[in-house]
């Protein structure tokens, strides 16, 4: 931990003392060094290639990194930090009043609200040891399998344990259960529940009068009974020779389940036959698969489809709000988009964001005002923040960026730029062999070789030549 702690406060230093430096001017030695600011008015710092970075915009999100061995992000306005160490060896992480760190993923600390000195918390080396205090501000502490009680985690309220599996108590909302050699023997009462299990021997699950469940020598045979007001009945399923369910809405039969099913009902009707290689159904949920070749599925603002699962996948979600649309042909492209209704004519929907990756060849993303490209994208899944901002620099050798009438182009981290400002201003370099500058309109510009070594500026009808960097005619 002190390590760590030197580690950063050695980075930041230097950091801040660079930032300071090419705060005084634009400053252009790139790779090795350059100072300015982006085409999207973000004021940033690099050097050594795609090793240090520093970046702050101008909602004053700061970011700044050493890859791949550190970076942090600041962002004020969403009440946001992160510091990684070799992502995801090391994270520290807050929002607003809670803040988390994990170190390997499996040791980690939660702190739900850091201003409480008496707030929950959670203290875990996965899945070993808990330690922390639930929502009831109760301590708790656990050492598996020795025993102990853990609070607020999986899904339970509260679970305590003796020599796991031998005893555990669970509890969720007004539900409690009793286990013993879990998951063999279990009691659950409480809220409307019911339930006893000797697995796999005999279960019966009850819940109101709602529904009643039961097995014998699992999955042999299991029966059911539902009593909801618009949907009652009974089934059950003898494995593996055929199973029945008759409701007031649905009838289905299953011969050698799960492998043929057969269901027709007021909402819905499916026949699966074989599961999973034919699955159709029509109503609430409209499928049609031929597993794995082609399928296609429609439910309620949801739309999807698929060639040689898992290779081709595309979705659709829709609504009033939204609409986002995602294809993926896995490792190689993986594209997105997003819609949202148009102000200026109702009715229509107006693109807000689009990406497209191309791996290992390039990623993109793009806005109606902005578009950014990046060559090469070795991360062989979708682009995640936490690659993006530890780990995509080093093997970004090309990059392009617009925003508005702003352009940009860099190849090796600067070894080769050109821009082109809002105002029309255009600049080209090759480092350290060249640059030509032009002014908007023609109205200036200059050249210099080997840095100034020999160079040339025009100002209106005023006209400079520099030799030997420091002598100007």
């Amino acid at each position: 931990m002190h390590l760590i702690r030197y580690m950063r406060g050695g980075i930041f230093s230097a950091v801040f003392f660079a930032a300071m430096l090419a705060a005084a001017a634009d400053i252009d030695f790139a790779p090795l060094f350059s100072s300015d600011k982006d085409v999207f008015g973000h004021s940033r710092w690099r050097a050594l290639g795609p090793f240090l970075e520093w970046n702050q915009s101008a909602s004053n999100q700061v970011f700044w990194a050493a890859h791949p061995l550190y970076s942090s992000v600041d962002d004020p306005a969403r009440q946001f930090s992160e510091s990684d160490v070799l992502w995801p060896v090391w994270v520290n992480k807050r929002i607003g009043i809670q803040s988390m760190w994990s170190f390997a993923v499996l040791l980690f600390r939660n702190d739900y609200d850091v201003t409480d000195p008496d707030g929950r918390y959670r203290f875990c080396l996965f899945p070993f040891y808990f330690q922390g205090r639930g929502l009831d501000g109760k301590p708790y502490l656990a050492l598996v399998p020795v025993g102990g009680v853990i609070r607020d985690f999986l899904g339970w309220d509260e679970t305590r344990f003796v020599l796991f599996p031998l005893m555990m108590y669970n509890r969720t909302n007004q539900a409690e259960t009793r286990s013993w050699l879990w998951p063999i023997v279990s009691y659950t009462w409480g809220g409307g529940h019911d339930r006893f299990r000797v697995f796999p021997v005999y279960g019966i699950t009850r819940f109101r009068m709602d529904y009643e469940k039961r097995f014998i020598l699992w999955p042999v045979w299991s029966s059911l009974k539902y009593n909801y007001p618009k949907s009652s009945g009974s089934g059950y399923v003898l494995f593996p020779l055929v199973g029945h369910l008759k409701l007031t809405d649905q009838e289905t039969w299953m011969i050698v389940p799960p492998l043929t099913r057969f269901s027709k009902g007021e909402k819905k009707s499916e026949v699966n036959c074989p599961w999973p290689l034919f699955q159709w159904s029509s109503g609430e949920v409209n499928r049609l698969y031929f597993w794995p070749l082609w399928g296609r599925k429609s439910m309620g603002g949801n739309d999807s489809a698929f060639v040689l699962w898992p290779l081709y996948r595309q979705a659709r979600r829709y609504s009033p709000l939204d609409e986002r649309f995602r294809i993926m042909l896995m490792p190689i492209l993986y594209y997105t988009s997003e819609h949202k209704p148009s102000r200026e004519a109702p009715g229509q929907m107006d693109l807000v964001s689009r990406s497209l990756k191309v791996w290992p060849l390039f990623s993109s993303r793009s806005a109606p005002d902005r578009f950014q490209l990046h060559v090469l994208s070795l991360f062989p899944f979708m682009d995640y923040e936490y690659i993006e901002r530890n780990y995509a620099a080093l093997w970004t050798l090309y990059s392009h960026a617009s925003c508005g009438g702003a352009k940009e182009d860099e190849l090796l981290w600067g070894l080769f730029r050109w821009r082109r400002a809002e105002n029309g201003q255009k600049h080209i370099s090759v480092f350290p062999l060249f640059a030509v500058d032009r002014a908007a309109s023609g109205a200036g510009g200059g050249w210099s070789l080997l840095k100034g070594l020999v160079g040339y500026e025009r100002a209106g009808a005023k006209k400079t030549f520099r030799v030997l960097y420091f002598l100007k005619f």
